[in-house]
């Protein structure tokens, strides 16, 4: 005799199994969802046991068999539930400005439409972005699962790509190694911003009299903008744009020797 919970694709699924209202089954969903991504946040994946994150969201021992399957299977739906918005969010926001009038896309415009996704819209709370942030930032360091990585690329590589073909369009002098190197320093600072804000007043020894608050998404929005746009625009340090001058400038250094 089978004693084993139901599961999302056995015979006795969601389908068959006695159920109560829909709006009672998407609330103890929405709670595992949520104790799931605190606790993989806080403590990583494979540390936290499944009857903890059961205890959590005050749910039976069944119930995450029952909605998701495996555990692995729930930290694809958690990852999914956020990542799947954001993205579609940022290739609207992008794809309205690299279809659109010329003049409308400039480097701000750019690096807002990523931004303001992760930032200032796309969470029911600050908790729940800095949450997201931090279980983000842990699963791309450490999660080997294919699922996992899959979701990430889906939803994070298209917005990038298309991020990039702008910049690209409005800066043609950066070789595509610059490009990246500038892009990677514009995600880990908003990963860190995310997953860490106030980590930086916290091992800097600010003075007592510093107020700003890190974890104001919307002044960072204002900050990080023109911030970045100006890394963007530096000059090109990488590739044939970057080696031309400094050819340029040793043959000038040689014509000139008598």
């Amino acid at each position: 005799m089978r004693t084993d919970p139901p599961r999302t694709g056995d015979a006795v699924g969601e389908a068959d199994a006695p159920r109560g209202a829909a709006g009672e089954d998407a609330g103890t969903r929405a709670r595992i969802l949520d104790a799931a991504e605190a606790l993989f946040a806080e403590h990583g994946f494979d540390a936290v046991p499944v009857r903890e994150i059961t205890a959590v969201a005050g749910v039976n021992g069944a119930a995450i068999f029952y909605h998701f399957g495996r555990k692995e299977d729930l930290l694809a739906a958690v990852l999914e539930r956020r990542a799947a918005p954001l993205g579609a969010e940022r290739l609207r926001r992008l794809d309205a400005l690299l279809d659109g009038p010329a003049e409308a896309m400039t480097l701000e415009t750019l690096i807002d439409a990523y931004l303001a996704p992760g930032l200032t819209i796309g969470f029911e709370s600050p908790d729940a972005r800095i949450r997201f942030g931090r279980l983000r930032g842990r699963i791309t360091a450490d999660s080997g699962d294919p699922r996992v990585q899959e979701i990430l690329r889906r939803h994070y590589r298209e917005p990038g790509r298309r991020f990039l073909a702008g910049v690209a369009r409005l800066l043609p002098a950066l070789s595509p190694q610059d490009l990246q190197w500038r892009y990677h320093v514009m995600i880990g600072t908003l990963i860190h911003l995310l997953a860490k804000p106030g980590r930086v007043q916290a091992v800097a020894d600010e003075p007592p009299e510093t107020t700003y608050d890190p974890g104001d998404m919307a002044t960072a929005q204002r900050v990080l903008v023109p911030l970045l746009a100006a890394v963007f625009r530096a000059p090109p340090t990488l590739g044939d744009a970057a080696a031309a001058p400094r050819r340029s400038r040793r043959n000038d250094k040689k014509d000139s020797q008598p």
